[in-house]
């Protein structure tokens, strides 16, 4: 997500980490300085992310979801942000 497009009250969707890719959330505070906003999760309390971490809902995206690989040695792999 670009600084310019960062604007409270913007919804916002996680695309980077580990778990937490897919979150949907409200911006309720900019940092510009340390380039990070906080969020206020729909399920979650609010948190600082990096806004190399968000993209806006407006954005047509999916969430490839998280899975076991393998089940013989549950090998996690998380969710992914993909654009349309």
């Amino acid at each position: 997500m670009k600084v310019q497009s960062a604007k409270i009250g913007v919804e916002v969707v996680r695309s980077k980490g580990d778990y937490v890719v897919g979150r949907v959330g409200t911006i309720i505070d900019l940092d510009l300085i340390k380039n990070r906003a906080q969020v206020k999760w729909s399920l979650d309390p609010k948190s600082w992310v990096s806004f190399d971490s968000l993209e806006l809902t407006s954005i047509p995206y999916k969430i490839n979801p998280s899975y076991q690989k393998n089940d013989r040695y549950k090998t996690w792999v998380n969710p992914k942000y993909v654009k349309l």
